[in-house]
């Protein structure tokens, strides 16, 4: 849809989203040699744009190509013009009028694991060792050049159909480099930029003789000479009109992370909520004045039911028979009714809470919710031993305006219209105005905000505020999140992140990241019917069919030395694991439960001929 901008009336442009996310997929590479499939194209997609999705982009299909390999999660970046009041003019395009606006694009992403400190967390002290302690080691880890991947700063102006390569050099203890690519942009035809990540290839160069090494896995999250293909960077635009040149205001940043394999299920606390936390305690700033209940509220309760179909603990409590199943309730818990039922289930939810900035040490128990690990380590299990470090660090919590608008719906002080974005259901129909915020919040509310311990998609220290620009100057209303890249350079959001990626998708496998991890599923191929499921009917047949994700690979033991069997499999075999998509098969009458269950699992060949295999699943 184009849109008449007077180009003097521009006084300043924005990209949005403020942070975007890309994520790994092997489609048009070939894991099995490491090199680019010349016979293939990358497939690729974009996620809605519209926030509150849980169904699969509607013309996706599945998230496998015709070689069984995962399509790429691209992310698309727009630019906006605004007035000097504020107020916003619209989307700038190649179809914006009244004459054709010139649109470039400038991208810098890097990988800096390899020269960053080994593992630790936000609550421990940093390690005085250095990954790859023997190369470059008097350096300091933003100079260790042998070890950082970076692709440069590229350009690519808008209107060219051709793509423009994000690669690298990694050199490690080897005396000659090795390309590492690390995604690449293209254009579409409205002039948006294109991101689209990286092959999730992970290799290490320690045996110069064989180009494609994937060595057993012995070091936890530090493994010496690997290297893999997640980054992150930041995103500029430059739009002429005539003798007028406008350059963004701030940047963008793009982050490319693991595969999300739970589809539409939202983590208690995102980037989202981590962001409007930070931004509202530093300059007062957040989405909205009242705690509304479809966009406050309603997403951490559903979010409980959808994670019970990753997560056996969540199943049990918030699960189709669980106590905790919310979506049973929904009508009392959106209700502003005062009577004795609706205050005493609202007082019960909220005295399950934990407490922000872990106030009180005695809710260092499984008892709270979110019961997922903290920022300090494993969540203690009920009768665990105690162990170095403080318990209650050890416990993910809500941040404290999440909190606040929780302690606001207790005391009955909330409103339950329908979110703004319940209306549309295509982009083009959302007026100018809203796009914007909805950009950034679609962006960031399937991430992962909590615990960042290292993280998922950025590492702990994304939870500092140095990281962040603060711009009072604004008058727009559109969500400020941008981080500060004169502090933030290329390659430092990630660098605290596990290395390979895979060592930590193996070995963070309970109450940590289910939301894009799964722990516990349902395969497809047990609901023996489209039609409704009766509750009693699943609780009996199906419920107890529930499958390890990761079932195939090797376990690895709690706490290994030099033996990681699961994350030396997970390398090899990560991309023939399922995705868990919600499903047209509903449980119950009333309400209709939604179910999400694992699809296009494949067959794992492992070479190791451990005894361990899957069957293999068309699903």
């Amino acid at each position: 849809m184009s849109i008449d901008i007077n180009p003097t009336h521009i006084s300043y442009i924005q990209i949005f989203p403020p942070i975007g996310i890309a994520r790994l997929g092997d489609s048009g590479f070939d894991l099995s040699t490491g090199n680019i499939d010349d016979d293939s194209e990358i497939d690729w997609f974009l996620p809605s744009e519209i926030p509150g999705t849980e169904d699969m982009p509607a013309d996706l299909g599945k998230f496998r190509d015709e070689k069984n390999r995962i399509k790429r999660q691209a992310v698309r970046f727009r630019v906006y013009a605004y007035r000097e009041n504020g107020d916003i003019l619209g989307e700038i395009t190649l179809q914006t009028k009244p004459t054709t606006y010139n649109i470039t694009w400038r991208v810098h992403v890097a990988n800096h694991k390899g020269a960053w400190h080994e593992f630790s967390g936000q609550y421990e002290p940093m390690p005085n060792g250095l990954r790859n302690p023997d190369v470059q080691p008097s350096f300091r880890p933003d100079q260790r050049s042998d070890l950082i991947v970076d692709s440069k700063v590229q350009t690519i102006t808008a209107g060219t159909l051709e793509e423009v390569s994000l690669t690298g050099l990694f050199r490690g203890s080897r005396a000659a480099s090795v390309d590492v690519h690390l995604g690449e942009i293209r254009t579409n035809e409205q002039g948006h930029l294109i991101f689209i990540g990286g092959a999730g290839y992970s290799r290490s160069v320690g045996n110069p003789g064989q180009a494609h090494f994937q060595p057993d896995i012995i070091s936890e999250f530090d493994s010496i000479d690997w290297v893999d293909d997640t980054c992150d960077g930041w995103v500029d635009v430059t739009v002429q009109h005539g003798d007028l040149t406008f350059t963004a205001l701030q940047k963008s940043t793009v982050l490319s992370a693991p595969p999300k394999f739970s589809w539409g299920i939202q983590s208690p606390t995102t980037l989202y909520d981590l962001l409007e936390n930070i931004y509202n305690d530093r300059i007062g700033w957040k989405d909205h004045d009242y705690t509304q209940f479809y966009q406050d509220i309603w997403p951490v309760m559903h979010g409980s039911y959808a994670l019970s179909w990753v997560n056996r603990e969540a199943y049990d409590g918030h699960g189709v028979s669980g106590k905790g199943n919310f979506l049973t309730m929904k009508d009392d818990l959106a209700s502003l009714e005062d009577t004795t039922k609706i205050q005493a289930l609202r007082d019960h939810i909220f005295s399950r809470l934990r407490l922000p900035d872990y106030e009180d040490r005695v809710q260092a128990s499984t008892k709270y919710m979110p019961r997922l690990s903290g920022n300090d380590g494993d969540a203690l299990e009920p009768g665990e031993p105690l162990r170095p470090g403080d318990p209650i660090k050890r416990f993910a919590a809500f941040t404290r305006l999440q909190y606040q608008r929780f302690l606001q719906w207790k005391r009955g002080q909330f409103l339950a219209s329908d979110a703004p974005w319940s209306r549309f259901t295509e982009f083009d129909e959302v007026p100018p105005a809203l796009q914007p915020s909805f950009l950034t919040r679609a962006a960031l509310e399937h991430t992962v905000g909590e615990p960042l311990y290292p993280g998922i998609e950025v590492y702990w220290a994304a939870r500092e505020p140095k990281m962040y620009l603060f711009d009072t100057s604004r008058k727009d209303k559109d969500p400020p999140f941008r981080f500060n890249h004169e502090v933030v350079k290329p390659g430092y959001l990630g660098r605290g992140l596990s290395l390979p990626w895979q060592s930590d998708f193996d070995q963070c496998n309970t109450h940590w990241w289910p939301s894009a991890r799964p722990d516990d599923v349902i395969n497809i191929g047990d609901f023996e019917s489209k039609d409704n499921v009766p509750v009693e009917d699943f609780i009996r047949d199906i419920a107890p069919k529930t499958k390890k994700w990761t079932r195939g690979l090797r376990d690895t033991p709690d706490y290994p030395t030099e033996y990681y069997p699961g994350s030396t499999d997970m390398v090899r075999h990560w991309q023939k694991l399922g995705f868990v998509v919600k499903v047209p098969i509903v449980i119950g009458e009333s309400p209709d439960l939604p179910v999400w269950a694992e699809k296009e699992r494949m067959p794992i060949d492992d070479p190791l001929k451990h005894k361990f295999q899957i069957p293999f699943v068309s699903a």
